[in-house]
């Protein structure tokens, strides 16, 4: 999720909070176990600071370790502990909340379609159901209302049952949508081999790229109503004849975008003695374009590589900003 809606549900957490009257009538503790809701459930993105080192490496990073089974158990101990110095409170006072809320964070991430490497370190695989968008303007409407309401009310215990039994609702009915959203396109084509689903901001309102036997396409899902967004050619990568390429595979943007994208095609460009191999992701859709990209960008004579990036871009000529060209 993004991050305003993780301090959303940190926010919640807080409040329920006060149902123990050690937190109620404790104030340094109440704004301790704030410190730490707040904190918590926003540590795992912490791991953010790897964009100091480049995309590529924020690609490989963001949503790995920091999201995985080690770091869901040193978080918490790390953000008591530190909180706890500061503030002058036991640690161990709020290492449950710390948990409470780290977990939170974890789990959420795997509704989304970016997902999240919940099994590290045993394991690097991308777990990622697509059922909620990395913005979902229902839950971040119902998170703030709820802590508003209850900020006039202090009525913790009706507000917040409430807001649980809403948001587990929510999930399910999503889960149900998204299922009859993957149904719906797998009628519509009868050689789907595999389906990759993104929620979007609309309610019912999804995205996915499909891969046949003989190609890829993209569609949109709005209300059960299937809308054609292209079709691609499932081309295989250049072979080692191409020695350009063979240069270009080397760089880091277009290797971290490999390991991540699970369905996308590629296109190659010649232009001012310069090959452009575009590298575009279909899963995602936003826009109308796919803004999740990798382009590396090699001279034809001496075959270096005189620029790339992988990212998000949501135009071409943010995109084309971000190609700093090397003499």
């Amino acid at each position: 999720m993004d991050t305003a809606t993780h301090i959303g549900m940190g926010l919640g957490l807080s409040a329920i909070a006060t149902l123990s009257p050690e937190v109620s009538g404790d104030a340094q503790l109440f704004l301790a176990m704030t410190a730490t809701a707040l904190v918590g459930s926003h540590a795992p993105d912490f791991d953010t600071v790897f964009k100091l080192k480049g995309n590529s490496t924020y690609l490989r990073q963001h949503r790995g370790r920091s999201h995985g089974i080690t770091a869901l158990l040193a978080w918490p101990i790390i953000v008591s502990a530190v909180i706890g110095t500061v503030l002058g409170v036991n640690p161990a006072s709020l290492w449950v909340m710390a948990q409470i809320a780290v977990l939170l964070h974890v789990t959420v991430d795997l509704f989304n379609a970016y997902g999240t490497q919940a099994l590290q370190p045993f394991s690097k695989k991308w777990i990622g159901w697509g059922v909620i968008g990395t913005f979902d303007p229902y839950l971040f409407s119902a998170y703030y209302g709820a802590y508003a309401l209850w900020m006039i009310t202090g009525a913790t215990v009706p507000i917040f049952a409430l807001l649980i039994a809403l948001v587990i609702s929510y999930y399910a009915i999503q889960f149900k949508l998204r299922n009859r959203a993957l149904a719906t396109v797998a009628r519509h084509f009868a050689g789907a081999h595999e389906l990759f689903i993104s929620p979007g901001i609309g309610w019912d309102d999804w995205h996915v790229a499909v891969r046949f036997r003989d190609g890829l396409g993209a569609v949109k899902v709005k209300k059960g109503k299937v809308i054609e967004c292209g079709r691609f050619r499932d081309k295989p990568m250049p072979g080692e004849e191409d020695l350009h390429f063979v240069e270009a595979r080397k760089n880091a943007d277009l290797q971290a975008f490999l390991e991540f994208s699970k369905i996308h095609t590629y296109t190659v460009t010649r232009h001012n003695g310069m090959i452009e191999y575009r590298f575009t992701n279909l899963r995602y859709f936003s826009k109308n374009m796919y803004p999740f990209v990798a382009v590396v960008i090699v001279d034809e004579q001496t075959n270096d590589v005189l620029s790339s990036f992988t990212g998000w871009v949501f135009s071409e000529d943010s995109l084309q900003k971000k190609l700093v060209y090397e003499q």
